[in-house]
């Protein structure tokens, strides 16, 4: 697909009828499922015209997390109940594989889905695709803000209040520990599994080149960094603090020695940030209510853009990257396609 003539196309609108938590795409692309606020779980069928949200479950108090297991059929959910549970998408039936008083709200399969993490306060646990309990080390020194899993390998990186650790989790538990100046709120490998990045609490982003063991940042935003999301060719990762876009190109020598693109099209803070699977476009979400699509290699503007009925909740690509799942804050989801 040519990047330069893209835009995005409404295939349908859906009332949730609830506000959206969080969503994840079927492997295949037919279907995504929703996270209700409110406790609901819904089912969207993603090929009809006129999808309609169907639910199949819930949550009491709410619905905190999905993740869906890469290529499989499996999905796992957390909610306000203090349950995680352990979908069969086909039977659409669950086992409980976790309870807690405190809540689970970082959920994150392995690429190679035989692993599932699970973040819990200061806790993390590690399931295998059964449900079985692997591993659970000791807490951490501060509340698990955002996990990362390390493409095509079973090392898990986990962040938050309490700096960073990583986790090798087969053939058996190995933990390494970085120190971070300020409370991190992401994680994101690059796809190629060379740099892990986090955006922190006091306006910067922390990265670490996991091969050769360095550690460095980048600063200068002001405020925090809470998006965070790289390129599939592992060259650029997107940042958001307020309402700018700034992103860094990690090719060659790297993003300490050159200026960053600044992508400026919002005025009002955004929400949502997420480059395409397997293809260069970019996608971000504001309060402005507006849905834009950029390409790095022509940041002067956004190349589409689309305006939701309230500020954007999510945006969710599809694994092939040619939809977008969009929600706003009323409950209405945009279903796009990528066309030209």
């Amino acid at each position: 697909m040519n990047a330069r003539g893209v835009q995005l196309t409404l295939r349908t609108r859906v009332d949730l009828g609830d506000y959206a938590a969080d969503a994840v795409w079927s492997p295949d692309g037919r279907h995504l499922v929703v996270a209700g606020g409110q406790g609901a779980l819904l089912w969207i069928d993603a090929t009809a015209t006129d999808a309609t949200a169907q639910p199949f479950g819930e949550h009491a108090g709410g619905v905190l997390a999905l993740a869906w297991q890469g290529g499989g059929r499996l999905f796992a959910t957390s909610g306000q109940d203090g349950e995680v549970r352990l979908w069969d998408a086909r039977a659409r039936e669950a086992q409980v594989i976790h309870t807690s008083a405190t809540w689970s709200e970082c959920l994150a399969f392995a690429s190679h889905g035989r692993l599932l993490a699970v973040g819990t306060g200061r806790s993390l646990q590690v399931f295998d695709s059964t449900g079985r309990l692997l591993a659970q080390p000791p807490p951490q020194a501060g509340v698990i803000a955002a996990l990362a899993w390390r493409a095509r390998t079973s090392e898990l990186a986990a962040v938050g209040n309490g700096g960073m650790r990583l986790y090798r989790c087969e053939p058996q538990l190995h933990v390494r520990e970085f120190a971070v100046s300020g409370a991190c709120l992401t994680a994101s490998f690059s796809p190629d599994g060379r740099v892990l990045a986090a955006g922190t609490q006091d306006g910067a982003v922390q990265y670490w080149n996991i091969a050769a063991g360095t550690q460095s940042q980048l600063r200068g935003y002001g405020i925090k960094v809470a998006l965070t999301s790289w390129s599939s060719n592992s060259r650029y990762l997107a940042t958001a603090a307020d309402q700018q876009i700034v992103v860094w190109d990690f090719s060659g020598a790297g993003p300490q020695e050159r200026a960053p693109q600044e992508l400026a099209a919002h005025t009002a803070r955004l929400t949502q940030l997420a480059f395409q699977p397997h293809g260069p476009l970019l996608a971000a979400g504001a309060r402005d209510r507006r849905v834009t699509l950029w390409r790095t290699a022509q940041p002067q503007q956004p190349i589409d853009a689309s305006l939701l009925g309230d500020e954007v909740a999510l945006l969710r690509w599809s694994n092939d990257g040619r939809q977008l799942g969009a929600a706003d804050r009323t409950g209405v989801l945009s279903l796009y396609a990528l066309s030209g």
